[in-house]
């Protein structure tokens, strides 16, 4: 079969050649209403397609992708309970069952802002909008069609890995003049940054930007400036683009980048934030909030975000157990000392996310033991020491019946494990996993974050240095940066005792100079419940001590 001309306008086109076209192609039209489906079946069949398979839902759709490599996918978006369309793509994405030498095209009657942007954020081929007519279906669809397969070879060698290929094509048809260049310079530019090309990716989208001033263009230099390091040209391009229209889900993303890497966490959070305001269904994003508030000590927030990972994680192919015990776990950490109306709403809300994930992950005993974990944590955070004593005698047993307990379940018990004040034994267990998971930065991390002092070599070097870092800053008061060290230290050893006291003297240092603040009551609460297991025999409680009569005379509400 002949392509259609690179050159040529698809309105152009007989309908022969787009016949000749849909022939091979084999086509899934997911909707929830019978009528709706037939309906598009019988369309797609006058436009030329011969193999044409429906699915009513979500789980029949991915099966339908699991089983059969195709072509066209009509999605609607909303498709009752169940996965919408929107996870739909997500998963047969996130699952390479459905890679972008498929064309993907949303169908919705929806308008509303969440849905569009977080449609959108998906990448979708085409987004079609009820209500349609045949005729207008058709030119959509055509258009769609042909663009996507003149394109066809160049995405077929993204999709096996072979970018040097795909990039030749590219260049070929820009050469050509073909009118599809656009996508092609686009493609070009992620092309050279995937090679490692950065230089070459600048040159591209400098040369697209001095023409017009795209936002795709200007997303990807912002993307190539920080592969550069060059963060601050990055920063400025994203702002101009989030100026701009701040419904660029994207800029929002790759700003929150540019400020980690900054250590600007504070302003990382924000810019997540408002990410996760104008697509609020992404898992994995939550998650990265839920991250950014715990580096900044911000409760509610992180408490907010573990619960929305909950939420959008129910139909999603992200959705994990952990988000479950995140949260409940948060709860404990912030109920300690207060028995407020608010807290016991907290750990009702946290019991009953424990229950949920017990029922929904019922014939699951790693999932099951670490429920049992978690609520004794949760019991301890209460102070309902009788209760959580038995409660960690069952979870023991369980976990001990287990024949091979996974990292998840096993950092859990030494979680637990400390809570309970047996340090030996957390210690003893974390020190087992660290063997075994060394080369893993992710485990190590967890596994120093979980006791008073980091276990690994490298995790006491780092503690030891960021410590050294801060006493210079406060030594030379400056106190405000001393905090952001101890901020930025506690983020990745927060059960540190040392740590959280030189957060705290500073703070206090701090105070006598230029007054109250609310922001540094916050950080002084969440210190103290991560202190509160100095007793007469640690070697801080002096130093403890002392620094409790400061904070009395300066934040009484603390204490």
């Amino acid at each position: 079969m002949n392509l259609p001309s690179p050159h040529q306008d698809p309105s152009d086109l007989k309908q022969i050649d787009i016949v000749k076209i849909y022939s091979d192609k084999k086509c899934l039209i997911i909707d929830d209403f019978p009528e709706i489906r037939g309906s598009l079946m019988r369309t797609l069949r006058t436009f030329g397609a011969q193999t044409v398979d429906t699915a009513a839902n979500g789980e029949e759709a991915v099966k339908a992708c699991n089983k059969k490599r195709y072509d066209i996918v009509l999605c609607d978006y909303n498709l009752g309970a169940g996965k919408d369309g929107q996870q739909i793509l997500e998963e047969v994405r996130f699952l390479r069952v459905l890679l972008m030498t498929s064309l993907f095209v949303m169908i919705t009657g929806e308008s509303s802002r969440e849905m569009v942007l977080g449609a959108l954020e998906c990448q979708p081929d085409d987004y079609i909008t009820k209500p349609y007519t045949q005729a207008s279906l058709k030119l959509r669809l055509n258009r769609a069609i042909v663009r996507h397969h003149i394109l066809l070879p160049a995405k077929k060698a993204i999709s096996d890995g072979d970018y040097r290929t795909a990039l030749d094509i590219c260049n070929d048809m820009i050469r050509s003049g073909s009118r599809y260049s656009a996508d092609c310079l686009k493609m070009k530019g992620q092309l050279h940054y995937l090679l490692k090309q950065l230089k070459e990716a600048q040159e591209v989208y400098t040369n697209v930007l001095s023409n017009k001033p795209l936002v795709w263009a200007k997303l990807g230099m912002s993307k190539t400036l920080m592969a550069l390091e060059k963060f601050d040209a990055a920063e400025a391009m994203l702002q101009e683009v989030v100026a701009e229209d701040d419904r660029y889900i994207e800029a929002h993303d790759m700003l929150a980048d540019v400020y980690e890497k900054r250590n600007q966490m504070a302003l990382a959070q924000k810019s997540t934030e408002s990410a996760t305001r104008i697509s609020p269904k992404s898992v994995l994003r939550h998650r990265r909030m839920a991250k950014l508030a715990e580096v900044n000590h911000d409760d509610d927030a992180a408490l907010k975000s573990h619960q929305q990972a909950i939420k959008w994680g129910l139909n999603s192919c992200h959705e994990s157990p952990q988000d479950y015990f995140n949260y409940a776990r948060k709860v404990s950490d912030v109920v300690k000392g207060d028995d407020s109306s608010e807290s016991k709403a907290l750990v009702k809300q946290a019991n009953n996310f424990l229950d949920r994930a017990r029922k929904r992950y019922a014939d699951n005993g790693e999932v099951n033991t670490q429920a049992l974990l978690v609520e004794t944590q949760l019991q301890l955070g209460i102070g309902d020491e009788a209760k959580a004593k038995k409660t960690a005698a069952k979870a023991k047993q369980a976990y001990n019946a287990l024949p091979a307990p996974d990292v998840e379940t096993s950092l859990e018990m030494a979680r637990t494990l400390h809570a309970c004040d047996e340090e030996a034994e957390a210690r003893e267990l974390l020190t087992r996993l660290a063997l075994r998971h060394e080369k893993d930065p992710q485990v190590m991390s967890i596994i120093d974050s979980i006791t008073g002092e980091p276990i690994s070599e490298a995790g006491k070097k780092v503690a030891a240095g960021l410590t050294k870092k801060g006493i210079s800053s406060y030594d030379g008061k400056d106190f405000e940066a001393a905090v952001e060290v101890f901020q930025q230290a506690l983020a990745a050893y927060p059960k540190h005792i040392g740590l959280n006291l030189n957060l705290i003297q500073v703070i206090i240092s701090d105070t006598e100079n230029r007054g109250y603040s609310e922001h540094y009551e916050r950080l002084i609460r969440h210190s103290l419940r991560s202190t509160s297991k100095v007793n007469p025999e640690h070697n801080q409680y002096k130093r403890f001590m002392f620094l409790s009569r400061q904070i009395k005379k300066y934040y009484p509400n603390v204490l």
